[in-house]
């Protein structure tokens, strides 16, 4: 089984982290106060609360990324999770129904894109397509029917900074546990790396990637808590996009398409910080249009891929 071991590849994602920090914090230069405003502590935390979510479910995107799928349904299983979940809460008067009841609606909801795929071997990328598209119109019709939901008063604590920040630290230390010294995640390194050599030395392929799809899915019923927690109540809006942005931090971060062996844990924080620094730096220097905010990501990431796909190539 291939190794591990650090080369240009790996280094791309931290020079293009801190090249980005560095552009934006003297970018952000205010010439009347003489400070940087991007290291100011509400900015900094403002950066953090809002990478929380991306890295999350991302923390569940990643094994299916190892494996080389993709999970596209993320975004829309967090609004169908976060919308089943406050309707429990709501109509049973059981606040803390609500945390349950979006981890299993999630967790369901991803074990059945892992079965579909390992079963009935329909790309990923088209059955997460699928569910993207037909998940989102019943969201919609759930929202249309039970209506907005408010955030039961006996889940606000979960908003404040400390327990927020300790749920989110507590996630991060499991996932990366699991993915970086579990079978679960060295085994999903070796599917991506060759899927017919691992099932030829005893990794159980079809399980594995019924397990990854359940862990992204999982982890998208956790982003549903955090993301309803965040706002203080469901919106048609929960999730749209997000499955963009996590694959996008995936990417960003260094994970090669293939999956494979390049999947490290740590790379997924990469990705996350640098993208929302990127919109972040680009609100502070007056500059966040949606077009110019979209456009600087989408050229980065082609840049970070083209680099990565190289420095690829010569290891092989």
């Amino acid at each position: 089984m291939k190794k591990f071991k650090p080369d240009f590849q790996d280094i791309v994602p931290f020079i293009a982290f801190f090249a980005i920090f560095l552009f934006f914090t003297i970018a952000s230069h205010s010439e009347r106060t003489g400070a940087f405003r991007m290291l100011t502590a509400l900015n900094l935390h403002t950066i953090l609360d809002q990478t929380m979510l991306t890295i999350i479910v991302a923390c569940g995107t990643l094994f299916v990324v190892a494996q080389g799928s993709i999970d596209l349904s993320v975004g829309v299983n967090l609004a169908l999770s976060g919308v089943v979940g406050m309707w429990a809460a709501n109509v049973t008067g059981i606040p803390f129904l609500m945390i349950p009841v979006s981890l299993l609606a999630g967790l369901v909801v991803g074990a059945f894109n892992g079965v579909i795929v390992s079963r009935f071997k329909v790309p990923s990328f088209m059955l997460t397509l699928a569910m993207l598209i037909g998940v989102r119109g019943l969201v919609n019709y759930i929202q249309t029917k039970t209506h907005v939901h408010r955030l039961p008063d006996g889940l606000l604590f979960l908003n404040t900074p400390l327990v927020k920040t300790a749920i989110f630290i507590a996630i991060v230390l499991v996932m990366a546990y699991l993915f970086e010294f579990t079978k679960t995640g060295r085994y999903s390194k070796a599917i991506g790396e060759n899927e017919t050599a691992a099932r030829f030395v005893g990794v159980p392929v079809d399980k594995m990637k019924i397990i990854a799809f359940a862990l992204s899915g999982l982890m998208a019923g956790m982003g549903a808590l955090f993301y309803v927690v965040t706002i203080g109540s469901t919106s048609q809006q929960m999730g749209v996009f997000l499955e963009m942005r996590v694959v996008m931090a995936i990417f960003l971060g260094g994970v090669l398409v293939t999956g494979g062996f390049s999947a490290r844990f740590y790379k997924i924080l990469l990705g996350s910080f640098s993208i929302q620094i990127i919109i972040n730096g680009l609100a502070l220097i007056n500059k966040s249009d949606a077009h110019i905010s979209q456009s600087v990501q989408g050229l980065l990431l082609l840049l970070i891929l083209l680099m990565s796909s190289l420095a690829g190539k010569r290891r092989v």
